[in-house]
């Protein structure tokens, strides 16, 4: 790219430097003759007429289009070629020169320094200058011998038509040097400009007819003519740019009020904001959101982003801080277009920031915020920027207003932590969210240690300030993206996104000893300095394969209880394999009479190859690993009553045997006894 822009302004001084050759060379190489002095008046008429055009012209697609083609050619006409060619290769170099100037004054400059100013200076005169007295000398303007207005039109049509063809052609070839797509360059600059131009070509031929040095006024009407359809050209063509900017502003604002609408939540709000504004104004390269603190807190807080490196950060702001606390103050928007050098006392210059831009933000019936966007180049934000800006900041404003609304109900009132519906709502989006993108988050679970004793002991007012004092604590350990809730009673959740099971253990560990280290003041006399722990309980997904968001949570919970039961003030992770005790064989004993029921049987592994099995008793599985062959049912007369509770585990430390029938019993069948570890047997009868 660097190369190509190169080989573009190398080509541009070229151009420049073989059209003032032409516009001196022809006359000293006498392949054109030295023009007749011209009259002052006629010098100046045609001077003035060229930048006035030039003065009319208007941007299309970042080049400069002047329809003064027709001019041009009818000097050549009147004055001869290498005269006309002198005029307008003056008068545009002055009209270089001056927009240069101007670009300078506003901080716009050629970024590729003086030599490309000065290619651009060169190109422009020497470009038409040349090229007009080139034509003129191919169709011997210089030799009319009569103002036959046949003759003179066929001459104007042919020079001016050679002229269109090579201008655009070699401004194509360099804007294609300097990056720009032929295509582009066609449809925006190239036919709309020829055909523009050729539709003036008429009004040269009267200006040739009308042409008398002795009789200067029908052809200075005749020019004021002509510049009036320039500026109805001009007029026509910045009215078409201003409705397609309206146009593609009202597009930007419904596409960003659709998505503003979309977000309650803060984090996601300030993300939304930050990329619709940097996509409505290209020209800004930083974004910061300064905004109320949410939940009733006190002071301002400001979102910032960075285009460059795609980051946010927040960081806390005072009350009147700075070009945003300006407009705060004052209620009104500030374009400021270089920093360093501006009245408003701002500390944005050491980090590279040159524009800037801020709108205020009312809601509540005042001025809560500003919305900023910055550049390091001065001058980068323009009158319809700000006017963009300040329409984005009424959507802006009620989405913010919104946001707050939504974490006002969302924050319990008396820790300012998020209420337990919140965070299962938030729960649920960080499951979606790491199946889409693959990124693991983690659900902390901590108690607070006797809190039951402290408030038995102290009242519930000292538990109340224990919590806050608490939940200050997690606050202050937690990222902007972070979310902690007040899950229940004395228990905090808290929602670690893209962070996996080893960072929120370290996250777990800093919140545990920060909370060891606070002290609480109670109100007795004397008054007592408290201490209190808490204990943590921590599951990752999709580490500990959790099937939801509910399943995340019970698992952080088993986690949280394992470190109460195990001595509190810790944090314990959740374990894989923590489903329950391991089941183990049953064992076979020698007695055949007596069974406990006072538990249900869940399974009994069927390996060992047993075809029946008593039924006075919930069996659901058996292990036949004991190598038993069949299991006969005993019936007695009456049958016993069934247990009033279920058999929910069978003692599978012994081992099953087979037994003889005893002789009381008729039934031919076998029967077995269950050795339950200690507990009392019951008959085994049928079902």
């Amino acid at each position: 790219m660097v190369a190509a822009r190169s080989v573009g302004q190398a080509f541009t001084i070229a151009v420049g430097v073989i059209g003032w050759g032409v516009v001196v060379g022809f006359p000293l190489a006498e392949v054109l003759p030295d023009p007749e002095p011209t009259a002052a008046l006629w010098i100046a008429l045609f001077v003035a007429v060229i930048l006035a055009a030039r003065l009319l012209a208007f941007r299309i697609e970042g080049s400069v289009l002047s329809l003064d083609s027709a001019y041009y050619v009818a000097a050549a006409l009147c004055v001869g070629s290498v005269g006309a060619g002198r005029l307008v290769a003056v008068a545009l170099t002055i009209d270089a020169s001056v927009r240069l100037y101007l670009a300078h004054s506003r901080g716009k400059g050629d970024e590729s320094g003086w030599l490309a100013e000065l290619g651009y200076v060169l190109y422009f005169g020497g470009l038409s200058g040349g090229l007009l007295v080139f034509c003129g000398w191919l169709f011997n303007a210089d030799h009319v011998t009569s103002k036959e207005p046949f003759e003179v039109a066929i001459r104007v049509v042919s020079i001016a038509t050679t002229f269109l063809a090579i201008h655009y052609t070699v401004q194509g070839v360099r804007l294609r040097m300097l990056g720009r797509p032929w295509r582009v360059y066609l449809k925006e600059l190239a036919l709309p400009g020829v055909i523009a131009e050729a539709s003036l070509m008429p009004i040269g031929v009267v200006l040739v007819l009308l042409y008398d040095p002795d009789q200067p006024l029908g052809f200075l009407l005749l020019s004021l003519t002509y510049l009036l359809i320039n500026l109805v050209f001009s007029r026509l063509s910045r009215t078409q740019r201003q409705l397609e900017e309206r146009v593609h502003d009202l597009e930007i604002l419904t596409t960003t009020a659709r998505r503003l609408s979309a977000s309650l939540q803060l984090e996601e709000l300030v993300e939304a904001v930050a990329r619709e504004t940097i996509k409505a104004i290209p020209e800004a390269e930083a974004v910061a959101l300064v905004h109320r603190r949410a939940g009733g807190e006190s002071g301002f807080v400001l979102d910032g982003y960075d285009g460059a490196s795609d980051k946010f950060f927040r960081q806390a702001m005072a009350e009147g801080e700075g070009a945003a606390g300006w407009v705060m103050t004052r209620g009104q928007s500030k374009r400021i277009d270089d920093l360093t050098d501006t009245e408003v006392a701002v500390d944005e210059g050491g980090s590279g920031i040159r524009s800037w831009l801020g709108v205020p933000l009312f809601m509540y019936g005042g001025c809560e915020g500003v919305i900023v966007v910055q550049s390091s180049q001065p001058a980068a934000f323009r009158a319809d920027h700000e006017r963009l800006l300040e329409s984005l900041a009424l959507q802006i404003a009620a989405a913010l207003q919104n946001a707050h609304l939504y974490e006002l109900a969302m924050v319990d009132g008396l820790t300012g932590l998020f209420m337990r519906r919140y965070f299962d709502a938030r729960i649920e989006e960080e499951i979606e969210r790491s199946k889409r993108y693959g990124t693991p988050f983690s659900v902390v679970m901590m108690d607070v240690d006797n809190f039951k004793k402290l408030n038995d002991e102290h009242g519930h007012l000292i538990g109340d300030r224990v919590l806050k004092a608490i939940s200050n604590v997690v606050k202050a350990q937690m990222r902007g993206v972070d979310t902690a809730a007040r899950y229940g009673g004395e228990e905090i959740a808290l929602i670690l996104p893209r962070t996996d099971m080893l960072n929120a253990y370290n996250v777990g560990e800093r919140v545990r000893l920060a909370i060891a280290e606070q002290r609480v003041t109670t109100d007795s006399e004397p008054p007592k300095v408290l201490s209190v722990t808490a204990s943590f309980g921590i599951a990752s997904y999709p580490e500990t394969r959790a099937a939801n968001g509910e399943d995340l949570v019970r698992r952080a919970d088993r986690a949280l209880y394992r470190a109460k039961k195990t001595g509190k003030n810790r944090v314990e992770l959740f374990w894989s394999d923590d489903t329950g005790p391991a089941r183990l064989p049953i064992v076979v004993t020698p007695d055949p009479d007596k069974v406990d029921r006072s538990t249900k049987v869940e399974k009994i592994d069927r390996s060992g190859g047993v075809e029946k099995v008593d039924r006075s008793t919930k069996v659901e599985k058996i292990d036949r690993s004991a190598g038993v062959e069949k299991v006969e049912r005993v019936k007695t007369d009456p049958p016993a009553p069934a247990p009033e509770w279920p058999i929910e585990k069978i003692d599978r430390s012994a081992r099953v045997v087979l037994v003889s029938p005893e002789p009381p019993v008729a039934s031919s069948r076998q029967t077995v006894k269950i050795d339950r570890g200690g507990l009392e047997p019951e008959d085994v009868e049928d079902r």
